[in-house]
């Protein structure tokens, strides 16, 4: 596989920002991600990060994510459809996680059928491991529900402590606190 080139989308006037879009919102029920007006906004935000892969200069799939002190918290990783079935969420996921210095936090469904067991199986053969924190994650937009959520964090479990402030650091970026 050739090496992937890794730019940050840093605003929507970004020329790569509407096949982005396209990926996102495609890859993701309304639910589980923000609206444009939202995603424009965020882009802004201390903290939060939008790293978008090329291969062969084409765009392959992003991970979004956010940087605290004691976390990284991965909101959103996706292949585009072109891409998809050749190992390129590993490809992308696996060096992210290795150059971090602190916990990589992710929020997974629960296994409930063949595609979220799937999920599952392929964060784990990564080396992210499930934590048993009860977790809903806020939701995006005003109207919905907690969605309930599994944690999974890279390399090892985190502790209550460290969930809590994580937490709450996701209810304060989503401007719930």
């Amino acid at each position: 596989m050739n090496q992937f080139n890794i730019r940050q989308l840093i605003n929507f006037q970004d020329e790569w920002f509407e096949e982005f879009w396209q990926i996102y919102s495609e890859s993701f029920p309304l639910y589980e991600r923000r609206d444009y007006e939202q995603q424009v906004a965020v882009l802004n935000k201390p903290g939060y990060a939008l790293d978008i892969y090329f291969l062969d200069d084409k765009l392959s799939g992003f991970i979004s994510y956010w940087k605290s002190d004691d976390f990284i918290f991965v909101e959103h990783l996706a292949i585009s459809p072109n891409f998809q079935g050749q190992g390129l969420g590993s490809a992308l996921l696996k060096p992210f996680c290795e150059i971090q210095s602190v916990p990589v936090i992710l929020e997974i469904e629960p296994p409930a059928d063949e595609i979220t067991t799937r999920r599952l199986r392929f964060y784990e053969s990564l080396g992210f491991v499930t934590n048993l924190h009860s977790h809903f994650q806020p939701p995006f937009h005003v109207g919905d529900n907690p969605l309930p959520l599994n944690i999974l964090t890279y390399p090892d479990s985190i502790s209550n402590d460290l969930y809590l402030g994580f937490s709450r650091f996701q209810k304060k970026s989503m401007g719930l606190l």
